[in-house]
């Protein structure tokens, strides 16, 4: 193959592969071609040029024999074995020889009935269904990491009108939000983008007085002046202000009128502010259980905060790693008349 042009056939010199009957699949590892049999037994050839050498027989443990066995890749030196129920093996392959079988943790793979075809690009596993969609997952060491939608089946178009640049490259805020929302089969396009960073710009909406708590449909005077700023906003199109500050002091806040979808981020947002409050735009509350046995003074006093989830209502900038959406977060997304079809 050279770039996206597909060169003609040829035939291989050498050694004939996997034409016994018990041969069951077929991978590689750098230069080896790998076969496995229905009774576990693992042969290889080492591939060079156009000639395939003559077989050899991998010394160590037995690999994907069992009936369940659905599907084998390989990810760097290691033989991966996914099963019907979505089970994950692996083995490590060191020169001619298998590892013991080990269970990968974290997310199953590729249980549908209408899962049709697995391979590997680079760490990601990606799964082919039937239908045409596609799933991914990113296998780091012996962890397969949250399922992701490559092809989503949904869009939001964001607007983003930029008062002042953040602290945190809008590129980084917005691919973070990519990678997210795409677990939920929901693309996100940037539909248009305007400066408004211009010293000849009026000032005063930069630093944005807001309704404390910013309370859902309860907005300022100069929120709602901010929000008819509407030039080149789409009918469907979630528009995003990038201001210097609220006053109070907040990362972000979702409030919006009635007939305007948006959000506005200040300066000092975190990297996940803007998808979280995307998410309250697209009907997501802040998850519960964080606020236990406060006292009456201070009611939301983040006792037992959980970083791991997008919608903590305990600050973004605390959120540990790639958080998570569950499936009820993943349904209100999908459900959002901001969503639309790809």
């Amino acid at each position: 193959m050279s770039g996206r042009t597909i060169g003609p056939a040829f035939k291989f010199a050498g050694s004939k592969a996997a034409f016994n009957a018990v041969d069951r699949f077929v991978v590689t590892i750098g230069n080896t071609l790998i076969v496995t049999t229905q009774n576990g037994d693992v042969f290889g050839h080492d591939v060079s040029g156009r000639t395939i050498g003559p077989p050899f027989k991998f010394a160590g443990s037995k690999a994907a024999f069992n009936s369940v066995d659905r599907f084998v890749v390989t990810s760097g030196n290691m033989l991966i074995v996914t099963t019907q129920n979505g089970d994950v093996f692996g083995h490590d392959v060191s020169g001619h020889s298998i590892g013991p079988p080990f269970k990968l943790t974290g997310s199953r793979m590729a249980f549908n009935r209408e899962d049709r075809f697995v391979a590997m690009v680079g760490n990601s596993m990606i799964v082919t269904t039937q239908p045409g969609a596609a799933f991914g997952a990113d296998i780091t060491g012996r962890d397969i990491g949250q399922i992701f939608r490559l092809n989503p089946d949904l869009t939001i178009r964001l607007h983003l009108k930029v008062w002042t640049n953040p602290t945190i490259p809008i590129q980084n805020m917005l691919t973070r939000m990519q990678d997210l929302f795409g677990v939920a089969g929901i693309g996100v396009v940037l539909a248009g983008r305007e400066d408004l960073t211009g010293a000849h710009i009026f000032t005063a909406l930069r630093d944005l007085d807001v309704v404390p708590t910013c309370p859902a449909g309860q907005l300022t005077g100069e929120q709602i002046q901010l929000f008819n700023n509407l030039d080149g906003v789409g009918e469907f199109d979630v528009v995003v202000h990038f201001v210097r500050s609220t006053s109070p002091v907040l990362n972000g806040c979702a409030s919006h009128p009635e007939n305007v979808f948006g959000a506005v981020v200040t300066q000092v947002a975190s990297p996940w502010t803007l998808a979280h409050e995307i998410g309250h735009v697209l009907g997501l509350s802040h998850i519960g259980g964080e606020d236990t046995n406060c006292p009456g003074n201070n009611p939301r006093c983040c006792s037992t905060p959980d970083f791991t989830r997008l919608m903590t209502g305990c600050g973004t900038g605390n959120i540990v790693g790639t958080p998570v959406l569950v499936q009820s977060e993943i349904d209100t997304l999908r459900r959002s008349n901001r969503t639309r079809e790809s």
